[in-house]
């Protein structure tokens, strides 16, 4: 095993190839502020055997590890910390962000158990596009959130090199849920999105971390439901956990919940739902 991080380590800092090389799967991890991880501690910062994070604004890939993510204006310059003192309008200014206060995000406990689990035990490099308090809306197609996803993930494949399986992770809905969208138009523009994704960078699947609930309404449900149709209705679609569900709702669970922040998962909740949606990730291959 440590000769294989080795090498590993030593294929992602090379000078030579500047990227990886072997069997390496990419996957893109996006969404809003759960994926995005905003959690009340730091977990999980050790680095993930086999695993890289790709950075934009250094075009480099590092060691998988929490914090991760970074903060990144609309025009692809860097940006500042949500809650960084001194500043203001983050929403505003910032097209993805990185892990909130420096905390946890999902990623690299999926990653690990995704690379575990898969038959072939890939490297695997991953690209964390994520953004608080945003909607279905803004990652769409002719939207402010959808050029930056792309430029990065562009970016992530040119520096990887050689890739063998790549996917796009999901975690997000309690916006959409907040603003009363429907279940049928949700479903329509995820699907949209998706499409446009697969079109662009030849994903093999979509997977979905199924979003739990905010509202703690009929409003959740109508989010819910239209990612479970989507998962049952077309195969591109992959539902990876629920379990989200059970974290907002039952009492055996409540650990698993951010105690700072409502609807948010706490650093263990996310390190849970990482592990599980990368293992059915992994079984799935």
């Amino acid at each position: 095993m440590k000769k294989m991080q080795y090498q590993y380590m030593k294929f992602v800092f090379s000078k030579e190839r500047g990227g990886i090389f072997g069997m390496t799967d990419l996957i893109i991890f996006s969404g809003q502020s759960n994926m995005q991880g905003q959690t009340e501690r730091l977990l999980g910062d050790t680095p993930i055997d086999g695993c890289a994070e790709y950075r934009f604004l250094t075009d480099s890939l590092v060691p998988l590890k929490n914090p991760c993510g970074e903060d990144i204006r609309y025009d692809g310059t860097e940006g500042f910390a949500f809650g960084t003192p001194g500043t203001e309008n983050w929403h505003g200014q910032m097209a993805l962000g990185s892990t909130v206060y420096g905390y946890t995000s999902l990623v690299p406990f999926f990653c690990d158990a995704y690379r575990k689990t898969a038959p072939h035990h890939p490297c695997v490099t991953a690209v964390h596009a994520a953004k608080g308090a945003t909607q279905l809306a803004y990652w769409m197609p002719d939207s402010e959130g959808y050029p930056m996803l792309v430029r990065k993930a562009e970016a992530a494949i040119a520096k990887t090199g050689e890739i063998n399986r790549r996917y796009m992770i999901w975690l997000q809905g309690e916006s959409d849920a907040i603003a009363g969208v429907k279940k049928d138009e949700y479903k329509r523009s995820l699907r949209e999105f998706a499409y446009s994704l697969k079109a662009r960078f030849s994903l093999d699947r979509f997977g979905i971390i199924r979003v739990g609930q905010f509202t703690m309404d009929e409003r959740d449900f109508e989010i819910i439901r239209a990612q479970d149709e989507l998962c049952c209705e077309d195969d591109f679609f992959l539902m990876l956990t629920t379990a989200a569900l059970d974290f907002c709702t039952k009492e055996e669970y409540k650990h698993f919940m951010n105690p700072e922040a409502h609807g948010h998962y706490s650093a263990a909740g996310l390190c849970e739902l990482g592990r599980l949606a990368g293992t059915a990730l992994g079984e799935s291959v």
